[in-house]
């Protein structure tokens, strides 16, 4: 609920709601060496000088959903855990921005993010047409809008077939009884009226089409979006590409619980956003492919790289990166590097990264470590309805049916990876969003469904912390590696 003094949502409305301490004290409670039955926590033999504990972190994509993510990270943070490497996709990549250039890497961060998510208006991110604006929440928050909408269109169009038959009767009755001549007139004047009508609704929505079109078929420009991002980006200093690797990178000197053949010279912070181009039709990563598209990559804002992940086909306004200087070798030579392509294109366009890759957990993936030093966790956001995940596929709604073949397309690619490395899928955490309640595209959410999605967020990452098992993980990573290099 909205804080009482003020009315407007609070950060204390979040970490102060009672699931989440309830949940937290007793998580605590468990790992507390100092308590009867407590044992310490332990995710991970990177440490730093404060003893916080350093993993890798992917975050997945699913729209408002983020805040659920948000209050996962919380948990982790609150449990003494950091994040030396981050990676996330479209609602992923902004909970993975934030937690990269707020404060320092040893740093809590969720107070802050918590705080970006009180300020924002959801419903200013939906910046397009107010036609569109007005069709779009009917449809999320009204589950019989469309049953509605073609009800009316029928009953509409029903009405003009009744007029226009009306007309011919009456034109050829009224010759015969000239009484009839004003319900004839009056009949007319009503078709014209409905015909006016018709025909400013087709015009308008062909309008809408035309504009749909020339804005590279999204509905909303996504500027309000750039502009939030852009402005925390610019609160925590960083304006420039190279000053967001430098925030991924700068971390504390770190050390090793126990000795590892590997040793921590490797161990660098960095970040990734995942985007997927269509042009090429390939899938960047930002910003260590910025090479492709600029040569000096100070000149791209790193704002576009959470703006390009997150860009939610028709919803959003595609990405676009012009002017890309093709003639130069350098950019020339990155193309061929990444994608093996002598001609790179002018122009990309960026659609929403879970196209390609929702849950990019396989950029963690080191081939040359053979004992694991830190895991990979990751935060998968489980929105498929009850009724949607069954195997039968006479039972499944008309939104499961499109829901499973665009999870089929966008999950493919970190689904086989999980598949071919399955002890990786030890260190993720399921949060469950698949009550009916929940859509990931509610940009018109209560301060109640914001707090709700915090908790169910909390209450993922304890039961995966109460479940996790550092030493199994460690030890079946090794045999993988070993298994692997035989």
């Amino acid at each position: 609920m909205p804080s009482k003094t003020t009315g407007k949502l609070a950060v204390a409305d979040f970490i102060q709601h009672s699931a989440v301490v309830s949940e937290l004290d007793n998580l605590k409670k468990r790992f507390d060496p100092a308590l009867p039955g407590g044992k310490p926590l332990v995710v991970s033999d990177v440490l730093d000088a404060d003893g916080h504990q350093y993993v890798n972190l992917v975050q997945k994509g699913g729209g408002v959903f983020g805040i659920a993510l948000v209050g996962y990270t919380y948990v982790l943070e609150e449990m003494g855990i950091r994040f030396l490497r981050l990676a996330g996709t479209s609602a992923g990549a902004i909970n993975t921005a934030l937690i990269t250039v707020i404060k320092n890497k040893q740093d809590k961060k969720s107070s802050e993010v918590l705080q970006a998510i009180c300020d924002l208006d959801f419903f200013s991110l939906v910046d397009g047409h107010p036609a569109a604006r007005s069709i779009i929440k009917n449809f999320i928050t009204q589950k019989d809008y469309l049953a509605k909408a073609r009800n009316k269109l029928l009953g509409v169009l029903a009405a003009f077939a009744l007029l226009v038959a009306g007309d011919v009767i009456l034109v050829g009755l009224s010759s015969q009884y000239p009484a009839l001549y004003v319900w004839t007139g009056l009949c007319f004047i009503l078709t014209g009226f409905l015909s006016l009508i018709l025909g400013i609704g087709v015009a308008y929505f062909i309008d809408l089409f035309k504009r749909l079109k020339n804005s590279g078929y999204g509905i909303n420009p996504g500027d309000v979006f750039y502009d939030w991002i852009k402005g925390l980006l610019l609160q925590n200093n960083v304006a420039t590409v190279s000053e967001l690797n430098e925030k991924a990178a700068d971390c504390p000197p770190l050390q090793l619980r126990v000795p590892n053949e590997s040793g921590l010279a490797d161990l660098k912070g960095d970040v990734t956003f995942i985007a997927s181009e269509l042009v090429t039709q390939n899938k960047i990563q930002f910003p260590a492919m910025c090479t492709l598209f600029r040569t000096d990559i100070d000149t791209l804002p790193p704002a576009g790289f959470i703006r390009a992940s997150m860009s939610i086909p028709i919803f959003f306004e595609s990405y676009m990166i012009n002017d890309i200087p093709t003639d130069d070798p350098r950019i020339q030579a990155a193309w061929k590097q990444y994608f093996g392509m002598s001609h790179p294109p002018a122009t990309a366009r960026f659609v929403d990264g879970g196209i390609l890759s929702n849950f990019p957990i396989s950029i963690f993936y080191n081939a040359n470590v053979t004992v694991p030093r830190l895991p990979s966790f990751g935060i998968d956001l489980d929105d498929s309805k009850p009724a949607d995940k069954e195997d039968n596929a006479f039972s499944w709604s008309l939104t499961g049916y499109f829901g499973r073949m665009f999870n089929t397309i966008r999950n493919y690619y970190d689904k086989d990876f999980l598949l071919k490395n399955e002890v990786y899928q030890r260190g993720v955490g399921k949060v469950d969003m698949s009550d009916d309640k929940y859509n990931w595209l509610n940009f018109f959410l209560s301060d109640e469904d914001k707090i709700d999605m915090f908790v169910q967020g909390v209450k993922a990452a304890v039961a995966f912390l109460n479940a996790f098992d550092w030493d199994a993980y460690k030890n079946d990573r090794t045999a993988m590696q070993i298994q692997l290099k035989k």
